[in-house]
């Protein structure tokens, strides 16, 4: 480890420095922060930044300056110590330059300690600057920041005396908050959790290993904030009303816990509750206006966050998912289903060109008048986003970026004329035939119905099928009763049979 300090040119009194960690309490009597570092913390190398006029420097009634007195009081300890020479720091340009500076003293994946005690108070601003930028551009690892509060001994004497204690105060927390301002600022300008659920979870995990804090939900926050994150950026959009409508009652429920351990988080919170509230939605595999405004809030959201390619993706589908919820059968979520609404809204787009292909069945003519034209205009833009601009035509991404703000206003004006129905998805195949290996025992059947309601899922229609005995199938039909909204019975001789539908509204 490397300890980066600094001197100055100041008559520095004697005190006892006394910093606490686990392992117990430190104290070093010295006027010379830099010996306390050398003491407590045993750095394999003293790195001591100078002005030109702290290098001149001698204290009253001594024949040295600081840093030769550093040199002498810590030579039996086997710690070299490097000089660096720094501007006075009287103008932006020339803190910058002792950025520079400090930032090329450390190479490629150091691990450094910071002192700032006899640092201008400048310098401190500069010393967060460069910890920041050497732990992302250097990988560098930032042990602490240390300052030795000389104004905080006690008792507070004047002059001071050898025997007053200033504590060692453990400024790392204040790099901590930079990270949490950037996991903030990723959050809210793009949609962005990774940091913040990041800084959340290794919270959750040390204060846990230290024996420090006992949280209970900090750590389950941080990993749906991620698993929300995920499923935006995917273009997950029934995850992303799912996750948001389980974080809105968990933010609440967390408030306690991250404002007494993620306190930038607790001023941050009500701010991502305001984001999260229009999108989530509790029924998110239910086809409905009410899913559909949801989904077009969050093409709003994209387009408000820079996010077009995931607004695009997700208006297309959204125009696929309208034109199933007005055709007002089917399941929405099966691929077959949505093949055949985009296979009419092909046609209705070929036919608007005056193309040669198939009409689209009689079905589609009931719908709005206009989808022709927008499925043509959402065809154009994903193909101008999907061939990443390889093309000797390829638009502009500033065209395609206004294109693409244009969309929510005459998606708006679709979901006013949809239907006040519901359409379900999420059907689930339940084969009973893998349930056992060679012959059903009764004997097991808690197994099976362990296992039928695994499969089965909550609130999904559910096909029974598979060969299987008929007391396997009454029991597991009686089990799901109440757990699945649709229950069918499929086979080879009969189709599919209704058994119930719990779906009417």
């Amino acid at each position: 480890m490397k300890a980066l300090t600094f001197l100055g040119a100041s008559p520095y009194k004697t005190v006892t420095y006394v910093w606490r960690d686990e392992q117990g309490e430190h104290a070093v009597q010295t006027h010379l922060f830099p010996e306390a570092i050398a003491h407590i913390f045993k750095p394999e190398k003293l790195l001591v930044f100078l002005t030109e006029t702290a290098q001149r420097y001698q204290p009253p009634c001594s024949q040295q300056s600081h840093l030769d007195t550093l040199r002498d009081r810590l030579h039996g300890l086997g710690i070299p110590i490097e000089s660096i020479d720094i501007p006075e720091g009287r103008s932006p340009q020339e803190l910058w330059d002792i950025f520079d500076r400090v930032v090329s003293s450390v190479s490629q994946s150091d691990t450094v300690l910071l002192d700032v005690t006899h640092a201008f108070r400048s310098i401190l601003m500069v010393v967060l600057a460069v910890a920041a930028y050497l732990r992302r551009a250097k990988n560098v690892t930032i042990e602490r920041i240390v300052y030795g509060a000389f104004e905080a001994r006690e008792p507070f004497r004047t002059p001071p005396q050898p025997e007053d204690r200033a504590p060692v105060f453990d400024l790392t927390p204040l790099l901590e908050l930079l990270d949490w301002i950037g996991g903030a600022e990723a959050l809210l300008k793009r949609g962005d959790a990774g940091l913040i659920a990041e800084k959340m979870v290794a919270a959750h995990q040390t204060l846990r290993r230290t024996g420090t804090g006992t949280p209970e939900k900090l750590k389950t926050l941080g990993q749906k904030l991620r698993t929300f994150s995920q499923a935006l950026h995917l273009s997950h959009p029934r995850d992303v009303l799912r996750v948001a409508h389980e974080l809105l009652p968990l933010l609440e429920g967390t408030r306690g816990e991250f404002e007494q351990w993620a306190k930038p988080f607790a001023l941050l919170v009500d701010q991502v509750r305001r984001e999260l509230e229009p999108l989530a939605f509790a029924e998110p595999d239910t086809l409905s206006q009410e899913n559909l405004e949801r989904q077009l809030r969050l093409v709003e959201y994209y387009l408000a966050k820079g996010l077009i390619v995931q607004a695009v993706t997700l208006a297309r589908e959204w125009v696929v998912s309208y034109v199933l919820l007005c055709r007002g059968s089917g399941d929405w979520l099966r691929r077959s289903d949505r093949k055949e609404a985009e296979d009419a809204l092909g046609a209705a787009a070929a036919r608007l060109q005056g193309g040669t292909a198939e009409p689209p069945p009689e079905w589609f003519d009931q719908l709005p008048t206009g989808l022709s034209d927008l499925w043509n205009k959402l065809g154009q833009l994903r193909n101008d986003l999907a061939h990443c601009g390889m093309s000797t035509d390829a638009r502009s991404a500033d065209a395609i970026e206004k294109d693409a703000r244009a969309i929510p206003v005459r998606l708006r004006a679709l979901l006013a004329s949809a239907p006040d129905s519901v359409l379900y998805g999420a059907r689930v195949i339940v084969d009973l035939s893998n349930f056992y290996e060679g012959t059903a025992r009764l004997e097991d059947l808690p197994q099976y119905l362990d296992r039928a309601w695994e499969l089965a899922g909550e609130g999904n229609e559910v096909v029974l099928t598979g060969q299987a005995p008929i007391w396997l199938y009454l029991a597991v039909a009686h089990a799901l009763h109440g757990k699945a909204r649709r229950l069918w019975y499929q086979s080879p001789a009969t189709g599919e049979v209704l058994v119930f539908d719990h779906s009417a509204r």
